[in-house]
């Protein structure tokens, strides 16, 4: 029994106590400098297919996209942009910027292992999104981005681990607004 504790441990040891599963990299692609300040920003609600989302009550993520879309907007406002507007898919846009993407997948992890050994990234809870930010009259492309989060250590159900997921990911869309050079 003490060699295999020794093993495992060594294990750790050698991983450094990092995730064993790292993180996968976000990426923004800017194509086009843009200035958001005084424009209307408008946020479509993200496209997303609750038959993607595995280890998560289905009723519970149902309303994702749109989930998503109110955290942008919350992020922008509290940034001190008046004119962001969440708008349906089949809403006519008129505004100046568009923000859509797609939540392309949700895993909702394992609590049990989470709350033992997520420091090993054993159970971690994750979401992966994509997007655009368009210029709504040229119908051209300014930003493309892709994220992808993995829950911290948290004693949080699946549900609610994979919704502080999406509003990680909505604080980082607001961000690439926020930071966008001119």
């Amino acid at each position: 029994m003490k060699v295999i504790f020794c093993v495992i441990l060594s294990l750790f040891a050698s991983a450094g106590c990092s995730p064993l599963f790292p993180n996968t990299p976000s990426m923004v692609v800017r194509t086009y400098p843009f200035n958001p300040a005084g424009k209307i920003i408008l946020i479509q609600y993200f496209n997303f297919d609750p038959d993607l989302a595995t280890d998560v009550d289905r009723p519970s993520v149902e309303r994702f996209g749109e989930a998503i879309a109110f955290d942008v907007q919350k992020y922008l406002k509290r940034a001190g942009f008046k004119n962001a507007l969440v708008v349906q898919a089949k809403e006519p846009l008129e505004g100046d910027f568009l923000i859509k993407g797609t939540i392309t997948g949700v895993s909702g992890g394992n609590i049990q292992q989470r709350k033992y050994l997520e420091l090993f990234g054993f159970g971690a809870t994750e979401v992966k999104v994509v997007g655009e930010v368009l210029n709504i009259k040229t119908s051209l492309s300014l930003v493309a981005f892709s994220f992808t989060k993995r829950s911290h250590f948290t004693r949080k159900g699946n549900e609610d681990a994979v919704r502080e997921n999406i509003s990680e990911i909505a604080q980082e869309i607001a961000r690439v607004i926020l930071q966008n050079p001119k």
